[in-house]
C-alpha cells in the first residue's frame, strides 16, 4: 500500500510539473503578443516623429493638404493594424494555451482524487 500511495504521489508531482511548463509557455506567449503590440505602438510614434514634416512638405508640393494628411494617416494605420493583429493573434493563442492547460490540470487532480478513492 506504501509503494502504491508513492507512485500516485510520484505521478501527480510529474503531472504538476508538466502542466507547470505548460503554463510557462503560455505566459511567455502572452508576454511576446503584448511586446508586438508595444512595439508596434513606439514605432508607429517614432514613424510619426521622424518622418511626419518633411512628408507632409515633399507631398504638399503635389497634393493638397487634405490629401496628404489622408494618405499619410492611412499609412500609419495599415502599419498599426499589422502590428495590432499579429499581437491579437498571439495573445489569443496564449489564452488558448492557457485554457488547455487549465484543463488538463483538473483532469489530473479529478484522476488522482478517483484513484485514491478507489
Amino acid at each position: 500500500m506504501q509503494t502504491l500511495s508513492q507512485d500516485v504521489i510520484e505521478l501527480v508531482r510529474e503531472d504538476i510539473d508538466q502542466v507547470r511548463t505548460e503554463l510557462v509557455a503560455a505566459v511567455s506567449e502572452g508576454r511576446r503578443g503584448s511586446a508586438a503590440l508595444a512595439a508596434g505602438g513606439v514605432l508607429g510614434v517614432l514613424a510619426l516623429l521622424a518622418a511626419q514634416e518633411s512628408a507632409v512638405r515633399a507631398l504638399e508640393r503635389v497634393w493638397p493638404a487634405h490629401r496628404v494628411s489622408g494618405a499619410l494617416a492611412a499609412a500609419y494605420g495599415v502599419g498599426a493594424v499589422a502590428f495590432a493583429g499579429y499581437g491579437y493573434e498571439r495573445l489569443r493563442r496564449a489564452r488558448a494555451s492557457s485554457r488547455e492547460a487549465l484543463a488538463v490540470s483538473l483532469d489530473t487532480v479529478k484522476d488522482v482524487a478517483d484513484e485514491l478513492a478507489e
